[in-house]
């Protein structure tokens, strides 16, 4: 009996210093990563918001392909949710609050033997001139007699962390990069008054003089209370790939004749209505040269037009990177003038023949 009293005081006294050792241990952990995605923050929230587009970057599918997803009826922002379950168990995750784009509050709730491990869940958007700062953190509080899990969170946490950066990185450069070159064939454009400004340079500068023209039109336009009739477009006087040179003119149309200032770089023109060939690049400028050859080659098919050599083709920015912030949304018109093919005239019938000429030749 003295060695069981002895036993029980031994267990008495660990679970005491075990309790005091649990007593002095901090039980929070808050573990997070950085990455910075080469695409605004706009793009980089949209991808988070929404629990649907998870399934293309989550490094949990990767370490259990069995995880099956199921989704509430509301899966973007503030009260959107989903759970899952597979080999490792089952869970939930909520979005408590967002801020668009800089900042998601969610929380995690795991299902294990011991009940719910709940956890906070944040990301954190900073716009950097790369692009975005991505921060994802996990952060929370173990229970008493589990504090000293805590310690070890970092591992188990942080390697997640950084493999899910790195997926969401390449799932939205892959995105961003998607185009289509559509051709919708000869349109009638109705042409009018526009106002612009004019450069020659090198072909391999266009990228880098277009933002100063427009910039330069935009700022007229707002200072002189202009009304103006759509977006701006680019407009082609030469274009000369062999000397490598160019001479282009940026412009808006107005919807009446504005009179500029005497030596003003700001111009007024006149477009004639016309048809032109027309193209749709959706996606990135990097791709306008693709969608230019594309329009060219297209229009050698054409059988009833011609493109008009001595014409001056323009492209139109349907939208710009400002109010489109994903480079897979921009739409490009391009306009490229041609004129109907000339019917040759049928040729005359063949004579017919004198009834007296031929009996005369039979005479003699």
């Amino acid at each position: 009996m003295k060695i069981l009293k002895y036993i029980l005081i031994l267990i008495l006294i660990l679970i005491v210093v075990g309790a005091i050792y649990l007593a002095t241990l901090d039980g929070n952990y808050d573990v997070q990563r950085s990455r910075i995605i080469k695409a605004q923050p706009e793009v980089v929230f949209d991808e988070l918001n929404d629990y649907k587009n998870w399934k293309d970057w989550g490094p949990w599918y990767e370490e259990d392909p069995t995880i099956e997803a199921v989704y509430a009826e509301n899966t973007v922002g503030e009260g959107g949710s989903y759970s899952w379950t597979g080999k490792e168990g089952s869970g939930i995750m909520n979005t408590l609050k967002v801020e668009k784009p800089k900042s998601l509050d969610q929380e995690i709730i795991f299902k294990t033997p011991f009940g719910d491990m709940r956890s906070d869940v944040y990301w954190i958007l900073e716009k950097v001139e790369k692009g975005t700062n991505l921060t994802w953190g996990m952060k929370g509080e173990m229970g008493f007699f589990t504090r000293f899990m805590a310690s070890g969170m970092g591992e188990q946490i942080g390697p997640m962390e950084e493999r899910g950066l790195e997926l969401l990185d390449e799932n939205i450069q892959r995105d961003i990069k998607v185009y289509s070159i559509k051709t919708n064939g000869v349109v009638d454009y109705s042409g009018g008054y526009y106002l612009y400004t004019t450069t020659s340079c090198k072909i391999d500068e266009i990228e880098d003089k277009y933002p100063l023209l427009l910039l330069k039109i935009y700022g007229f336009n707002k200072e002189n209370n202009i009304r103006t009739n759509g977006s701006p477009f680019t407009l082609y006087h030469k274009y000369d790939e062999e000397n490598g040179t160019t001479m282009f003119s940026v412009c808006y149309l107005v919807s009446e004749r504005v009179i500029t200032p005497r030596g003003s770089d700001i111009l007024s023109g006149f477009m004639e209505s016309g048809k032109y060939f027309k193209t749709t690049l959706k996606g990135g400028y990097e791709n306008s040269k693709e969608a230019w050859e594309t329009a060219m080659k297209e229009i050698t098919n054409l059988s009833d037009y011609n493109m008009i050599e001595i014409g001056e083709p323009f492209e139109v920015y349907v939208n710009n990177p400002h109010s489109t912030p994903n480079p897979a949304d921009l739409l490009t018109e391009i306009y490229i003038p041609v004129e109907k093919v000339r019917e040759l005239p049928d040729p005359p019938p063949p004579p017919r023949p004198n009834p007296f000429e031929i009996e005369d030749s039979k005479n003699n």
